[in-house]
């Protein structure tokens, strides 16, 4: 029951330690003090989770708008040109992007340097450079075969 009190009226600055994994609890108090505002927000530099980056200039504009479209010269822009979409990111820290209608996976390699893009029908793929997937006008495979 103590320990429960002391939960209840735990601050920002106080842990709670349970099961060996330490966490912050946070009161309504601090959050409300600490919210963020378009006027604090402006000029400063965002920082993205890792491996979630957009751009590296990521700034807020003066204008108040936050650009997040991947640098135009990546192999993001190319696989959104595509049509492709983000999908996931396995626990070796390998980032897929897929079209589901169309039945292509594309992940990327270790140094993220290259893709690798898949029909998942057929398990066909090409290993592609950013120059080389350029040069990409359309992806066809055996679900979207035409």
């Amino acid at each position: 029951m103590a320990d429960d009190e002391n939960n209840e009226n735990a601050t920002t600055a106080d842990k709670i330690v349970a099961n060996g994994v330490t966490t912050v609890k946070l009161t309504a108090d601090a959050v409300a003090a600490d919210k963020l505002t378009a006027d604090s927000v402006t000029g400063q530099k965002i920082t993205a989770l890792a491996g979630t980056a957009g751009k590296d200039d990521s700034d807020v504009s003066a204008s108040g708008v936050l650009d997040l479209r991947p640098p135009s010269e990546s192999l993001k822009a190319e696989l959104c040109r595509l049509g492709l979409e983000y999908s996931s990111t396995d626990v070796a820290g390998v980032e897929s992007w897929r079209d589901y209608q169309r039945g292509v996976l594309a992940t990327f390699d270790q140094t993220g340097a290259n893709v690798t893009v898949t029909d998942v029908k057929t398990n066909l793929s090409a290993t592609l450079a950013l120059t080389e997937l350029k040069s990409v006008t359309r992806i066809d495979t055996m679900t979207a075969a035409d």
